[in-house]
């Protein structure tokens, strides 16, 4: 078999992702990287959390699209937004429930507004080349609009759906990938969706979620922006002495920093979750990157 350079419309062309739109076989493909996803699920399901479910080889096309759009694993947890903590759902977590669709599975009756649901896909790239940012640009947009219409017709009791995506490719990633995760962060603008790649880029970069070292402010910094560091905002605004255009600068700024403490404290629990989910540290080993790759290109051009 010759293999030829895909060209961006090309690959537009053959969006959306699908277990059809591969090099060789998807046997081969299975060999490599099932075992991997086994361990990714087996991971979750001893968790053994009833609010989450697994979805093997999900179809997540819409009722009125031909091509299938196949999600090699989708994970889906139920979360109270304000305690945070999961709520007892009563779900089964089969490794085959391709047929089952996800709004019939979370269609219930009871109004949830202040529950949420978080759904990740995980996407294995099944070609001898580099995942593209053009592919992951479009199955990212494709994924955000599948949850908004899900979120809108089906399960409007829900506060939010939050989409995540996992790659996975046995062949690396465009280099442009990397300067993509960096300058999109998620977290600093809500159209950013959370996206991981595994095995990480370069051995470092694997997720473009903003985490910020927390540190105490600077209180030179805070009596040149403020006129008033903020343990003298406290003392003055307890005597009733301070200027009301002050107190609402002061008050502005110390929320964005809680909030902003709040969501990088979040984002640093997710990603050290995943990290111990996905392996990351040792996924090139799992996934045995440089014999499985001279194995598939030896395949594919026979």
């Amino acid at each position: 078999m010759t293999i030829h350079t895909e060209s961006k419309s090309n690959i537009l062309r053959n969006y959306p992702f699908s277990l059809l739109d591969m090099d060789g076989l998807s046997e081969m493909w299975e060999k490599i990287y099932n075992p991997y996803i086994d361990l990714i699920e087996s991971k979750i399901l001893l968790l053994k959390n009833d609010s989450i479910s697994t979805f093997r080889n999900y179809n997540f096309a819409l009722k009125n699209e031909i091509n299938p759009r196949i999600a090699d694993l989708v994970v889906i947890s139920e979360l109270e937004e304000k305690i945070s903590n999961p709520v007892s759902k009563s779900s089964s977590n089969d490794l085959n429930k391709s047929m089952v669709k996800i709004e019939d599975e979370y269609s219930d009756v009871l109004e949830k507004e202040n529950y949420k649901l978080n759904i990740t896909f995980i996407f294995a790239n099944k070609k001898i080349q580099p995942l593209k940012l053009i592919q992951i640009l479009k199955l990212s947009d494709e994924v955000k609009k599948y949850t908004q219409l899900l979120h809108k017709k089906q399960l409007k009791q829900y506060s939010k759906i939050i989409p995540q995506i996992i790659f996975i490719s046995l062949f690396g990633y465009e280099i442009s990938i990397g300067d993509y995760l960096r300058d999109n962060l998620h977290g600093k603008l809500r159209r950013n969706i959370s996206t991981l790649v595994v095995p990480p880029i370069d051995n470092k970069l694997w997720n473009n979620y903003l985490v910020e070292i927390p540190i105490e402010g600077d209180i030179n910094y805070e009596k040149y922006k403020w006129g008033i560091t903020f343990d003298d905002y406290k003392t003055l605004k307890k005597k009733g002495a301070v200027n009301q255009i002050q107190v609402n600068q002061m008050e502005t700024h110390y929320k964005d920093l809680k909030e902003s403490k709040e969501l990088s404290e979040h984002n640093y629990q997710q990603l050290k979750m995943w990290s111990d989910t996905l392996s990351i540290i040792s996924s090139s080993e799992l996934l045995d990157v440089s014999n499985s790759r001279k194995m598939m290109k030896e395949l594919v051009i026979k």
